[in-house]
């Protein structure tokens, strides 16, 4: 019997054929390890040490959960969330989704508009206004040239590196007691101010509006299902990516500051704080870390923005596009003026932006959980019962974080 037949079988992508194909994730992974994600993880650290280190960790599953569901949606249908919407629900439902997704990345891009000034005065001094301004006209600069996606990859690629050495650095120096650090593994709240800002960590590492946008990144790419397996692994590792320097900040914060008699309630805070506690070393570091999360956040914040707008009212939602191009722009500017005429204090509005930015979450959630699991949209890739299982139990998370807000908002007596 000859030897000589050729198997026509694709071969299984090598682990570096894999990492080389990191690249969507990576772009959510950047917008939601913005300035709320580090200031709530901060606070968590220096108020109840290592006791709330678990929700992170639960966060990050449900966020490559609806992640991986979004890219399955955009990979098996070749269609954006919106345009399977219009085919399921009808324009509607679309319209609203976009509408309200674009006003959550408004309320986001505030609060990152607000931080990248005061990261830049850290790091160099001048006035936040003035570094605000111009690190928005530079964010315009790069969002308005063409093939636009290629530039953003290399950009986050090179920002998660960094990030990666500046935090990981930070933690080295502080030290952690990795005895009190399993044990924070376990849930649990030590009270209940705890329970509110567990969901204040949840609306900040597990973004709806940015699990979504992993749809458009696979039109970006011109991905099929071809790319299901490697799409899978993907969302696994660069949200996980996401999830670990969470969790690193909150390490960083336990270890230094918890205990001391001086907790700390701003990312700002912690890094004058740890200069006289570990050395000025320690300061940069983890400056110049929430400095480039908040850049990238700053650029691709008001990306998501412009494109749920425009393809939540059937326009080009492609990122070279005319139609998503303008509603960036507005989102930029939409942003920038507040931090302009902001007067108080800068946590209160990062606060106050995560607040506005989860009544999208609902509506987003529903959208991703219930076509992921239609078998007459997806077919054989519909979700599996456990997968199901545990986005049920992640939009059940996302109701939470809505009751917070509604808390949050009869406490400050807004009404």
């Amino acid at each position: 019997m000859s030897s000589e037949t050729t198997s026509t079988e694709p071969l299984s992508p090598t682990l570096w054929q894999r990492l080389k194909q990191v690249g969507p994730a990576l772009v959510l992974a950047t917008v939601v390890l913005g300035p709320g994600t580090l200031t709530l993880s901060t606070i968590a650290g220096s108020v109840y040490g290592y006791q709330l280190l678990w929700v992170p960790v639960v966060t990050t599953v449900f966020m490559i959960t609806y992640t991986w569901m979004s890219a399955r949606i955009g990979l098996v249908t070749g269609q954006t969330l919106f345009q399977v919407t219009r085919r399921k629900y009808g324009r509607g439902l679309a319209q609203v989704g976009g509408t309200f997704g674009f006003l959550a990345i408004l309320a986001f891009q505030a609060g990152n508009t607000a931080a990248i000034g005061f990261a830049a005065e850290a790091l160099f001094g001048g006035p936040v206004r003035g570094w605000a301004a111009a690190f928005v006209a530079l964010a315009l600069g790069l969002l308005l040239l063409p093939n636009l996606y290629d530039k953003v990859e290399l950009l986050v690629k090179v920002v998660v590196g960094l990030m990666i050495v500046t935090f990981v650095g930070t933690v080295w120096m502080v030290g952690i007691d990795a005895e009190q650090a399993a044990a924070g593994l376990v849930p649990g709240f030590p009270d209940t101010e705890a329970v509110f800002l567990a969901l204040g960590i949840a609306a900040t590492t597990f973004s709806i509006v940015a699990a979504v946008y992993q749809t458009y990144l696979m039109q970006e790419k011109n991905w099929g299902p071809e790319q299901l397996s490697i799409q899978g692994f993907e969302s696994f590792l660069g949200i996980g990516i996401l999830g670990t320097i969470a969790i690193i900040v909150l390490l960083t914060s336990a270890g230094a500051l918890y205990g001391t008699g001086n907790p700390t309630f701003s990312a700002q805070e912690m890094a004058s704080q740890l200069a006289p506690l570990v050395g000025p070393a320690a300061f940069y570091l983890f400056t110049i870390g929430f400095f480039f999360a908040t850049l990238s956040s700053l650029v691709v914040n008001p990306l998501i923005g412009g494109t749920l707008m425009a393809d939540g009212f059937g326009q080009a939602a492609a990122m070279d596009g005319r139609p998503v191009k303008v509603w960036t722009v507005l989102a930029l500017a939409c942003g920038l003026v507040p931090v302009l005429l902001f007067k108080g204090s800068p946590v209160e509005l990062l606060r106050i932006a995560q607040g506005f930015a989860v009544v999208a979450f609902p509506v987003l959630g529903y959208l991703v959980l219930s076509i992921a699991g239609d078998r007459d949209v997806m077919g054989a890739h519909a979700n599996r019962t456990w997968v199901h299982g545990v986005a049920l139990v992640g939009y059940l998370t996302i109701l939470g974080i809505v009751v917070n807000y509604v808390r949050q908002i009869i406490e400050t007596s807004w009404f």
